[in-house]
């Protein structure tokens, strides 16, 4: 069997990270009918932080594309969804799980490049999608994104934090358990 190929533990991590990602979208604060906080960000840089690039960024996903399943308000724009939650998972992992050992310090920036990224992407969605798609006014777009990007912010905050926190604690078990290591350097 080649190397390169994705492996079936890369494959059950990707299941299991998926799912925390979903479950832990509905823990949530809604913010007026625009925007909520949310635990899912966390898990996908903690995804992401763990797992390296790929795993993280298909667990963040995959994981945040099927809770947009579950309401049909988002289902039309879950693959786009899909997309921009992808790059949480992604660049936390591609930063954090360059060379042989792990700091907090590479840990924060990745999930913080992450977060920051989605943040960006998210809002550029938004204004496209509200602006050039529903047509509407140009300073109502403007009212929404400040409330979407305040509340994506404290969620971007939220998960650098927590995820920052939970890998330092997760992470040495982990590695004892032998689990880490499914395709990144350690």
């Amino acid at each position: 069997m080649r190397e390169d190929r994705f492996s079936v533990r890369q494959l059950a991590a990707v299941g299991l990270l998926s799912a925390l990602v979903f479950v832990f979208s509905w823990v949530q604060i809604p913010i007026g009918d625009v925007a909520r906080i949310h635990l899912g960000n966390v898990f996908c840089a903690l995804s992401g932080l763990l797992f390296g690039p790929l795993v993280g960024g298909l667990a963040s996903g995959f994981g945040s594309m099927l809770f947009d399943f579950t309401n049909p308000a988002y289902i039309a724009e879950s693959w786009i969804t899909f997309l921009t939650k992808f790059f949480i998972g992604f660049l936390a992992g591609l930063i954090a799980c360059r060379g042989k050992t792990h700091t907090l310090r590479r840990d924060l920036v990745g999930a913080g490049v992450g977060s920051a990224a989605y943040v960006v992407l998210y809002l550029f969605k938004s204004f496209v999608v509200m602006y050039l798609v529903e047509g509407q006014a140009l300073q109502a777009v403007q009212v929404q994104l400040v409330t979407k990007g305040v509340t994506s912010v404290i969620n971007g905050v939220l998960a650098v934090a927590a995820s920052a926190v939970l890998v330092q604690a997760i992470r040495p078990s982990l590695e004892r358990a032998g689990v880490l290591g499914l395709g990144h350097a350690h």
